[in-house]
């Protein structure tokens, strides 16, 4: 098989991007990616397999065990079994999976679909149209039961094996390198970077120097483009309505005998939602009583309310008021019910929160949806890690 690979760099915005290519065959196994111009990638594209590789901060790889063989099934199962993990509404996302046949795991990318068309947007017009997309961290070269770190910029990239992996900021790696190492330590390591940034988390291992890091193999990239995000892609429409429920038609007779018990259920929720929220009202006293002692409190929310017009009247604004900020996080705290709020402090001119989540993954999905949804400026401070749970602290500057 001929393959033309493409990677693509994001500057600023996706028509800025800027791209690599190397050309690998059956017999020319081994190349490496070279800066290349748009003009001329489009002719090297003739009697190839267009195999492109996105961003990897754009995807999110993992896997999940589900007790099924029927893709159709797994395809309408896996976005319901990741949402807890996922930041954004899974009628958002498109999902790829692959499942091996030697094990139990399907292996799963998630991609925004918005994101997606503007990636396939930009090939379109320069005339390219791929018949593999893959997350960049699959260009990365591996070596069995050991791990691949690559350090760039202010960004990390660890390649753990073909299907697994992640890119994070620097300063998120030793608390991602923790959990990892807890769940499966690698032999080796094979680092490329500079070495004051090499992660004390992975210093008990051995370490090989890794230089080659725009290498990539024919048959390593072969092995992976059963994951490809553009299985089941269409533009408008998520996976979950290109669905044939014809067959499932049988199971409606049943809805009228489910309709009672789901009913049930959807009221037991709507208490447990509600006794949450009387919880968070609490904290939000709890906090009044703590930002203004001595004040008599018959209304905590409306009198937050009223303390911010003051200072807003006062300073000429209030975007660096505490209030505001635990005004606009406590919704979130109802989105994410597995996050719980310890406590919050108000330290050096900054907002603390001290929160409690189930894993890293969660917190980081709760940090983002706080940056994004809530336009807050969030920072971790620090992360203690456990069995169970991850306690960590928030720093809020402020609303953007």
């Amino acid at each position: 098989m001929q393959l033309l690979l493409i990677k693509l760099h994001l500057v600023e915005t996706a028509d800025q991007a800027l791209l690599e290519s190397a050309i690998v065959t059956n017999k020319r196994k081994n190349s490496h990616f070279e800066a290349i111009d748009w003009n001329d990638v489009h002719k090297l594209a003739s009697g190839k397999k267009v195999v492109v590789f996105i961003p990897n901060e754009d995807v999110l790889l993992t896997s999940i065990s589900i007790p099924s063989t029927n893709k159709k099934q797994l395809l309408q199962a896996v976005p319901y079994a990741l949402e807890e993990r996922l930041a954004d509404d899974i009628e958002s996302l498109h999902f790829a999976i692959h499942t091996e046949k030697e094990s139990d795991l399907t292996r799963v990318a998630v991609i925004n679909r918005q994101k997606m068309e503007q990636w396939l947007d930009l090939l379109r017009q320069h005339s390219l149209h791929p018949h593999y997309i893959l997350p960049s961290l699959y260009s990365i070269p591996f070596k069995s039961e050991s791990w691949t770190l690559i350090n760039k910029t202010n960004k990390s990239y660890l390649r753990q094996e073909k299907w697994s992996g992640f890119s994070c900021d620097h300063s998120l790696l030793p608390l991602f390198l923790a959990e990892e190492i807890e769940k499966k330590a690698p032999e080796a390591i094979y680092y490329a970077g500079d070495e004051n940034h090499y992660p004390a988390e992975l210093s008990e291992f051995e370490k090989h120097s890794f230089d080659n890091v725009n290498t990539v193999e024919h048959d390593a990239v072969v092995d992976v483009l059963e994951l490809n995000l553009l299985t089941g892609f269409s533009r408008g429409n998520s996976v979950l309505f290109n669905f044939n429920w014809k067959p499932w038609r049988p199971t409606a007779i049943l809805a009228g005998v489910i309709g009672a018990i789901w009913l049930g259920m959807m009221a037991w929720q709507n208490h447990l939602l509600d006794k949450k929220l009387a919880n968070i009202e609490a904290e939000i006293e709890s906090v009044y009583k703590k930002t203004f002692p001595g004040g008599r409190i018959q209304n905590a929310p409306i009198q937050m309310g009223q303390k911010l017009k003051a200072l807003q009247k006062d300073n000429g604004s209030v975007g660096g008021s505490p209030l505001r900020a635990i005004a606009t996080v406590s919704p979130f705290l109802k989105k994410f019910p597995k996050i719980s709020l310890k406590e919050i402090r108000r330290q050096n001119n900054e907002l603390l929160f001290i929160i409690s989540a189930p894993n890293l993954t969660r917190l980081e999905a709760f940090k983002n949806t706080l940056i994004k949804q809530g336009a807050l400026k969030v920072e971790i401070k620090s992360s203690t890690t456990t069995a169970d749970k991850v306690e960590s602290t928030l720093i809020i500057k402020g609303v953007v």
